[in-house]
């Protein structure tokens, strides 16, 4: 038995040895076909299935059993598939790799604006070639190049700064560049007491208009450098601009002061009789200005155009406010001022001094209220001016007094006196009265004559 196992491991070590000697090992070296530089990261396929990828130094080495040929591929970024049969018995081999022809496509745009440049030149230099092409309507130039080399690129175009780039073909099919235009000119318009933007501000080149100013103020313009230019400014309600200005080469943006036109103001201050207000005061965005005259006029030669709160003052009248705008020819302001109001107070008694109240209280034809428990209506009217004040009420006569109130008053009274008036029933009361008076007073006569009589008979001829 012992004997038996000892044949079967002698056999056994013989198969091994065998195996051992028949495999072979392929060393594979991967170069650039062009410059002969090794090529690391190459995928490496035997007889169709992938075994691995080359070393930083272009190596890979592939062991097998040695019994047959084998069909070797080297795939890698940029280089053209390399396909190839080894013999069974070869131990090394150089793959030499071609690069791959790519295509490159330049697309150039305006910075600004961002639309394509059209008619920009593009060169592209390197490995070799120097290949120059135009843009198309798109912005793009295409250039045939070979994939993993470095080329530079340069794009001219008329009123643009020139552009140099470098590009590695690993991949990268298409590549975008701005270009700035080398002919912007910013303008920038602002008020000259302020410096606040203008917008709307017309800007005119050499008397041509070049545009308006937006929110900001701003305005881009396309100038040549180192040339004259007679440039002109203008914006409602500011004087206009004008100027001859030469572009120097290094010139950003032109800053343009603009003042604002003055206008002549005149106020004229009238009461509610169409009468002139002299002295009245005259404030403008609340700043004291001046007086009115003996005319009732006020006179401004210098207002920037513009909004402004007027107000107008004067004793015995009230405030005048109104929001005018100033612009054109300049503005004639009329005020038309009305008096003071005052407190008034309309007592109403009777003839013995007592409060008369549920008066209905008239004031010029208008009903203003009844009087309360004091006999008292409390009313605003306005100053210097005469009113016609009238009191009414069951039991009394009518009361009327004219009034003229001062003007600058602020508390005024107004006094009614009111007398009582005989109803029906107090008349036949008093009728009755009287009639009661004068039937008593008949009677008494009556009596006096009846014991006259009387007495007169007793003391005649016969009773001596």
């Amino acid at each position: 038995m012992a004997r038996y196992h000892r044949i079967i491991g002698i056999l056994i070590a013989c198969i091994l040895i065998c195996g051992t000697v028949q495999a072979a090992t392929l060393r594979i070296d991967v170069f650039d076909e062009r410059s002969g530089n090794s090529l690391a990261d190459a995928s490496i396929y035997i007889d169709g299935e992938y075994v691995g990828i080359t070393a930083s130094d272009g190596t890979y080495s592939y062991t097998h059993p040695g019994r047959k040929d084998l069909r070797l591929k080297a795939v890698r970024k940029g280089y053209r598939d390399w396909v190839g049969w080894v013999d069974a018995d070869r131990t090394r081999i150089q793959v030499d790799m071609i690069r791959r022809d790519e295509i490159l496509r330049v697309e150039v745009y305006d910075a600004a604006t961002l639309k394509p440049v059209v008619g920009a030149l593009v060169r592209v230099d390197g490995d070799g070639i120097s290949r120059s092409e135009t843009t198309r309507s798109d912005g793009g130039a295409d250039f045939s190049v070979r994939s993993g080399d470095l080329y530079n690129i340069e794009i001219r175009a008329s009123s643009y700064y020139d552009l140099s780039k470098t590009v590695q073909m690993d991949g990268t099919n298409k590549v975008q560049y701005w270009l700035f235009r080398s002919d912007v000119l910013a303008i920038q318009v602002r008020d000259a007491e302020t410096s606040d933007p203008i917008p709307g501000a017309g800007v005119f080149v050499d008397g041509a208009h070049a545009g308006t100013t937006d929110v900001d103020g701003n305005l881009q313009l396309h100038l040549q450098r180192e040339r004259r230019y007679s440039l002109k400014v203008t914006a409602p309600n500011y004087q206009p601009h004008q100027e001859e200005r030469y572009i120097e080469v290094d010139n950003v943006f032109l800053l343009i002061h603009l003042s604002q036109s003055a206008y002549p103001v005149s106020l004229t201050a009238f009461n509610e009789a169409m009468r002139p207000i002299a002295e009245a005061e005259v404030y403008i965005n609340g700043t004291f200005k001046g007086r009115t005259n003996q005319y009732g006029r006020f006179m401004l030669t210098d207002i920037h155009a513009g909004t402004y709160e007027i107000v107008v003052k004067a004793p015995g009248y009230g405030e005048w406010t109104d929001l005018c705008q100033v612009s054109g020819s300049g503005e004639d302001i009329i005020a038309d001022l009305e008096y003071d109001r005052a407190g008034v107070t309309v007592r109403v008694e009777d003839s013995g001094k007592g409060a008369v109240d549920d008066a209905v209280i008239v004031i010029n034809d208008q009903v203003r209220g009844v009087t309360d428990s004091t006999g008292c209506l409390k009313t605003g009217l306005v100053t210097n001016r005469a009113y016609t004040v009238t009191a009414t009420r069951d039991g009394y006569r009518n009361a009327t007094v004219d009034a003229e109130i001062p003007p600058g008053a602020t508390e005024f009274t107004v006094r009614l006196t009111m007398e009582r008036t005989l109803s029906a029933w107090m008349l036949v009361a008093g009728t009755g009265v009287v009639a009661v008076a004068l039937l008593g007073t008949v009677l008494l006569v009556r009596r006096k004559k009846d014991r006259r009589r009387r007495g007169g008979r007793s003391r005649g001829p016969d009773s001596l």
